[in-house]
């Protein structure tokens, strides 16, 4: 049995629709990100309190982790699967003839060490490298906040 083109089209549009609404939800857990080590920044500016430091970094590293977590796995399973699937409807509506689309095919996988390849670029990669951004910027601030607190505390008077 074959399905019409309608159908093949409807199936298509949802496809399309499942994939923008992945990559939003990629985009949210990075807006989300930005908007936590912000606030992070401000109380650490208004407060000046070690604590709040430490445990905004941490808090901040495990977010990123989760991240990176939803980025890899949109990339690697949601996003190529939706591709396929279109690449597949488009083929079934005779799509892919010359002149009209060719030469197209589904996402290449990525993995984190794919961030450090500055010669591949893409939309998922801008934003895992984003992510990377802020788990360096995170690290850095633990890691001076630890020291300089070690310090303070260890120095006479």
């Amino acid at each position: 049995m074959e399905a019409d083109r309608e159908s093949i089209r409807l199936a298509m549009d949802q496809a399309w629709r499942d994939h923008q609404h992945t990559r939003d939800q990629t985009w949210k857990a990075l807006q989300i990100e930005f908007l936590i080590i912000a606030g992070i920044v401000g109380a650490n500016w208004h407060l000046q309190s070690p604590v709040v430091t430490v445990v905004g970094a941490v808090f901040v590293l495990i977010v990123v982790l989760c991240g990176v977590q939803i980025t890899l796995r949109h990339r690697n399973s949601v996003e190529i699967r939706k591709f396929t699937h279109i690449l597949n409807c488009e083929e079934a509506l005779g799509l892919h003839e010359e002149g009209l689309i060719s030469g197209v095919g589904p996402p290449d996988k990525i993995t984190v060490w794919d961030a450090f390849r500055l010669g591949k670029g893409n939309t998922t990669l801008f934003i895992l490298r984003m992510h990377l951004a802020i788990m360096a910027f995170a690290m850095f601030a633990l890691a001076y906040r630890l020291v300089t607190w070690i310090c303070s505390v260890g120095a006479p008077g």
